[in-house]
C-alpha cells in the first residue's frame, strides 16, 4: 500500500493551469488516493496527468514518463571535511546519481566546499538525486561533500508504455507535488487534450478502452 507525508513545505509550482486541463469532472474516486510515486523522475505531478493502477497490488501511481533529465538547477550542499587546497575547482564532474554529464563548478574553502555551480547540464538526471565529485578533483583530499539536483529538464518528457500488470485508471484533477503525492482522479468528465502535461496520442486509444469511454477528451487552445 503507498503512504505518503503531508508534513512538508510546499515547493513552488503553478497550478494555473489545472482548470484548463480539466474541463468536466462528473466522478472521481471518492476519497483520492496515495500515489506510489518510486522511480518517478520529476518534483512535480500536473493536472491531466494519466494515473494507472498494479492490477495485483491496486497501488495507484503515475504514467511513467521518460525524460531528458538535463538538471537545471543544483540544490542544498553537504560541504563535507578534510579538502585540503582551497580553490575555485572548474568543470568538475559530477559522480551519482541516475544520469551522466553534468559538470560543476566548485569553490573549496576552510576545508570545506562552500558552493557548486553548475557549468553542464548532463542527460538522465531526476528530481532529489544526489551528486559528488572525486576527491582528488577538489583538492586532493577530503570527503563528505555532496549536492543534491533541485530542478530537471521535463520538457523532452513523454508518456512511456504501460507497465506490465498494470492499468489505465483516471487523470489526476489537481497539481501536486510528487513527495506528498495524494491526488484526486477523475473517472469520468472532460479532459482537454490540448493542455494535457504530455501528448496522450500514443495511448489514448488504450486509455479509452481501458476507462470505458467514461472520459472525454476535448482540443480547446489553452
Amino acid at each position: 500500500m503507498s503512504v505518503v507525508s503531508l508534513n512538508r513545505d510546499r515547493k513552488n509550482y503553478s497550478t494555473e493551469n489545472d482548470n484548463i486541463v480539466i474541463v468536466e469532472m462528473l466522478e472521481s474516486l471518492k476519497g483520492g488516493r496515495s500515489l506510489d510515486v518510486n522511480g518517478y523522475p520529476l518534483h512535480v505531478l500536473k493536472a491531466g496527468h494519466v494515473i494507472i493502477k498494479n492490477s495485483t497490488t491496486a497501488d495507484h501511481k503515475p504514467m511513467p514518463v521518460s525524460i531528458a533529465g538535463a538538471i537545471v538547477k543544483l540544490g542544498a550542499i553537504t560541504a563535507g571535511t578534510g579538502y585540503v587546497n582551497a580553490g575555485t575547482y572548474s568543470n568538475v564532474t559530477l559522480t551519482g546519481g541516475t544520469g551522466s554529464g553534468a559538470k560543476a563548478t566548485i569553490v573549496v574553502a576552510g576545508g570545506s566546499v562552500i558552493s557548486a555551480t553548475l557549468t553542464t547540464a548532463g542527460t538522465g538526471y531526476k528530481y532529489g538525486d544526489s551528486l559528488s565529485a572525486a576527491a582528488a578533483n577538489i583538492g586532493t583530499a577530503g570527503s563528505g561533500f555532496t549536492v543534491f539536483v533541485s530542478e530537471t529538464d521535463g520538457a523532452a518528457s513523454a508518456y512511456t508504455a504501460l507497465p506490465s500488470g498494470h492499468e489505465y485508471v483516471g487523470i489526476l484533477i489537481a497539481t501536486i507535488e510528487a513527495s506528498a503525492a495524494f491526488a484526486g482522479i477523475l473517472v469520468h468528465g472532460a479532459v482537454n487534450e490540448v493542455a494535457s502535461p504530455f501528448a496522450v496520442a500514443s495511448i489514448k486509444a488504450a486509455f479509452n478502452t481501458a476507462t470505458a469511454n467514461r472520459i472525454r477528451w476535448t482540443s480547446d487552445q489553452a
